[in-house]
């Protein structure tokens, strides 16, 4: 290369790097600006965040959120890799309280004059901190880049970083199932996954980052060894199956009329999704085999209860979610819905069999949950609330006492009987005798309980004469 040749390039190059276009050399045009228009949510949207956008050749520019945490920003830079990092601001958490984000960033594409959306939330934090960690194994910038967007919309379905959210409580019932609403659950669930464990949103951000950074793996170990989401040990299948379980408990929250309810037109989709992040094959989990739902769907099981009932009666069990999600327990009587509760993940029902009549009856049970699961049972329930009927047929003296003998009539059967607390024999067929150890004349308390527990006493006077109670 002669050396004008090179003086040129050398322009060239400066030209661009102070951006400006080549044209006429007295008069270079400046580059184009493009808008970035973004979204920054952590447990909730980030509100008053201070945003800075840097590119190859340092900060383009810096910005705040609004109170709905989204923020614009016009910058002028060559197609390029660029990086967003979002410091202070706050959201709104559970019950109310205001929440001091912490740190959240992104990386994504941009096309020299375009503008671009893009979001910045805990998932975009740990794609900046995996492209970190490929920029740190010498890999080039935008190799780096395209390796991390890959490697999360392999798992995710979606770039998160140019996919905008839709929060739940933002869904209407004409939203679509598309990326953005299952972004906007998958940050629900991430959510919910750290408050169940007592972390906030904002340190599980900091630990997941820290996990992929490390070794580029989710898989739960960092600098110092193992990581936690608050109290919960961290591996590959918490990020996977634990984020699908908690993917669809946040969609089964949602509003019913809303569009990421279930049940509805949306639970085949969204138990479909929540499967493939739970078996995602994504480098971001390294040669760990994935995880899978439990098989054998929703169980149900149920307590025995007696034979015959009476009075109030329990019927309780437990049950058992693929899916971890909450289920609704329905319990029948003959066909009429009784009572509904929510098993957690037992439940127990109590029944009033005063409200029906005496006799044979069908109750069944009923366990459904959000997405559309169920199990059933269905049996008998016998009620006999009425005490037995009895009476005295024989009253015949013996050597060591009175010898009494009668028949009774009962819908459960009679079980057991007593005279003055001595055992009687008591018959299948409905007939009853045993010897009182009582000279005549006297009185004798006879006591008759049948199989649902009902108790009848009857007290004769025994003369020998007459037949206090004769049998028809």
């Amino acid at each position: 290369m002669n050396k004008t040749n090179h003086a040129i390039l050398i322009v060239v190059a400066g030209l661009a790097l102070n951006g400006c276009r080549l044209g006429n050399p007295a008069s270079p045009t400046a580059l184009p600006s493009g808008l970035i228009e973004g979204y920054v949510v952590s447990g909730g949207p980030v509100a008053g965040a201070s945003v800075t956008i840097t590119g190859p050749q340092g900060a383009l520019g810096v910005t705040r959120t609004d109170d709905s945490g989204r923020f614009a920003l016009d910058v002028q830079s060559l197609d390029a890799t660029l990086k967003v990092a979002v410091s202070g601001g706050s959201y709104i958490g559970a019950g109310g309280t205001t929440v001091t984000s912490g740190v959240l960033r992104g990386v994504f594409p941009y096309q020299n004059g375009q503008g671009v959306q893009v979001a910045v939330d805990p998932l975009t934090t740990a794609m900046a901190a995996y492209d970190d960690y490929l920029g740190g194994q010498g890999i080039d910038a935008a190799t780096a880049a395209a390796r991390a967007q890959a490697a999360f919309v392999g798992w995710l379905g979606f770039d998160p970083a140019t996919t905008l959210p839709v929060l739940p409580g933002d869904v209407g019932t004409a939203t679509a199932l598309g990326a953005g609403l299952r972004y906007g659950l998958v940050l629900a669930a991430f959510t919910r996954l750290a408050r169940a464990n007592a972390a906030t949103t904002a340190s599980a951000t900091s630990v997941m980052a820290e996990d992929v950074g490390y070794d580029g793996v989710l898989n739960g170990i960092g600098a110092n060894g193992p990581l936690k989401f608050g109290t919960q040990p961290l591996s590959t299948s918490i990020y996977r199956q634990g984020i699908a379980e908690a993917f669809l408990q946040s969609a089964a929250a949602a509003a019913p009329a809303s569009a990421d309810a279930l049940p509805g037109p949306n639970a085949a989709a969204l138990i479909a999704y929540a499967k493939t992040l739970g078996q995602s094959s994504s480098p971001l989990f390294g040669a760990a085999s994935a995880p899978t739902f439990p098989a054998g769907g929703l169980s149900l099981s149920l307590a025995p209860w007696p034979a015959w009932t009476r009075g109030s009666v329990t019927i309780s069990g437990s049950t058992s979610d693929p899916y971890g999600l909450p289920v609704a327990v329905t319990i029948a009587i003959d066909h009429k819905p009784y009572q509904t509760l929510t098993a957690a993940p037992g439940f127990a029902f109590v029944v009033d069999t005063a409200a029906f009549a005496d006799g044979p009856h069908e109750l069944s049970v009923s366990a459904d949950d959000a997405a559309g699961e169920s199990s059933f049972y269905s049996g008998p329930l016998d009620v006999d609330n009425t005490p037995p009927l009895a009476c005295l047929s024989v009253i015949q003296p013996t050597l060591g006492g009175v010898l009494l003998a009668g028949s009774w009539q009962d819908l459960s059967g009679v079980t057991a009987a007593t005279a003055d607390g001595a055992a009687l024999s008591v018959g299948s067929s409905g007939s009853w005798q045993g010897e009182v150890p009582t000279p005549l004349p006297s009185s004798s308390t006879v006591t008759f309980i049948d199989a649902a527990g009902n108790e009848r006493d009857y007290s004769w006077i025994l003369d020998g004469q007459t037949n206090p109670a004769p049998c028809p």
